[in-house]
């Protein structure tokens, strides 16, 4: 009960943090302020939408909320148990797991990453591990609204305006400013990656600049959806992550530099935005040319 009513007091406070980028400051610097962790300019960059480190002086940057704590310890949890487990039958779906928990960290994600790293952790302690609930808030500032959905584990109790919701997994629930909180709606499903297949390797040829391509991303069509967001990224620690909207069930990249991707997808509708899909991982490589020589009659 005392974890819900934390929760509660977080989700009706103002508004995420923010922090203004200083004179001469690098976002580095930004993350190390405001963090303590210098490593945390990819989250940075995913929060505020970035394509780059560069940052003009006076820049306004959103901060990650108490969902990013959690989310570290729960992944330190993670690490220290699957380190202990070298030689276990199960590292290996362990680590794959606290890969991705990983990944979905450094994208500022929050709740995905504290649900894979508890599923990680679940795996190489015999299901001792404990599973809190997993969900998601995302604030739209301008709007003046809140929408919290739930993944997993137990409900959570959200208050506004002297009404109290639960919300259990799988539902979401809007909260818009001076009114209480409607009744809880289904989320979207996530989508279901289809092609490329997970780990494939593609080879395409190379353009003059050296890009390889096209790239086709496919993944299942889901009822009630309005359009798709598309994540892709390098499989690289601190790569910029490209969100990209489609309104059909397929995505195609012209170019890419050659070098492993990972990539995600989630549906936006009426009822809001589902969870991102599972992270699928594709590696692009240069087409080698085949040559090949008929014999004439000149020997």
């Amino acid at each position: 009960m005392k974890t819900a009513l934390l929760l509660l007091a977080w989700l009706s406070a103002a508004p995420p943090d923010t922090t203004v980028v200083g004179p001469q400051e690098s976002l580095r610097e930004v993350a190390e302020r405001v963090l303590g962790d210098a490593n945390a300019t990819a989250e940075l960059r995913a929060l505020n939408s970035l394509s780059s480190d560069a940052v003009a002086p006076g820049t306004r940057l959103k901060l990650p909320g108490q969902e990013r704590g959690l989310a570290l310890k729960t992944l330190e949890t993670a690490r220290t148990l699957v380190a202990q487990a070298k030689g276990t039958g199960v590292l290996p779906e362990a680590e794959a797991r606290l890969s991705e928990a990983e990944v979905y960290f450094r994208t500022a994600r929050y709740a995905q990453a504290s649900e894979a790293a508890n599923a990680a952790g679940t795996l190489v302690s015999g299901g001792r591990a404990p599973h809190p609930s997993a969900f998601s808030v995302h604030v739209e500032p301008d709007a003046g609204t809140t929408t919290v959905s739930v993944t997993r584990g137990p409900p959570v109790r959200v208050e506004a305006e002297g009404v109290t919701r639960p919300v259990a997994p799988g539902e979401t629930v809007l909260v818009e400013k001076g009114r209480p909180p409607v009744v809880p709606a289904t989320p979207l499903a996530p989508p279901q990656p289809e092609q490329p297949e997970q780990g494939a390797v593609l080879k395409r040829r190379a353009d003059a600049k050296g890009h390889l391509g096209p790239v086709k991303l496919t993944w299942a069509a889901v009822t009630g959806v309005e359009r798709y967001e598309v994540e892709v990224a390098r499989d690289t620690q601190g790569a910029a992550v490209v969100t990209q909207t489609a309104t059909s069930p397929e995505l195609k990249l012209p170019v890419l530099p050659a070098g492993r991707y990972w990539w995600t997808v989630r549906a936006v509708g009426a009822s809001g935005r589902s969870e991102p899909s599972v992270v699928r991982r594709f590696e692009l490589v240069p087409e080698r040319l085949k040559l090949e020589v008929q014999k004439g009659q000149w020997q």
